[in-house]
């Protein structure tokens, strides 16, 4: 699969390698939340703890990649972003670039 059209095509595309992105005990310690639908058919903006296990620290937003085996990392060597809107700003710039 090349593109991905939901969040679970993702996520299923990411366990089948073995990867732990999504594993729930993962995603509590870094308070990790989807906060967006997939764009561009391999993106999406994730929240997390602005510091990894502490739930006060506030929030942080990314613009991840799912590669199409399945991989899935942070675009813009983990840039953290202010809002789920200034992470999808990033990602929509990234696919034009790529177009």
């Amino acid at each position: 699969m090349s593109t991905y059209n939901t969040i679970d095509d993702i996520k299923a595309a990411n366990t089948k390698i073995g990867h732990s992105w999504f594993d729930p005990t993962t995603t509590a310690y870094h308070g990790s939340r989807i906060e967006s639908e997939v764009i561009g058919g391999r993106y999406f903006v994730e929240s997390s703890f602005g510091v990894p296990g502490d739930e006060d620290s506030g929030r942080i937003y990314r613009a991840v990649e799912a590669t199409p085996t399945g991989d899935v990392g942070y675009l813009a060597g983990g840039e953290r972003f202010a809002s789920t809107d200034a992470a999808r700003a990033y990602i929509e710039t990234v696919i034009a670039i790529a177009s």
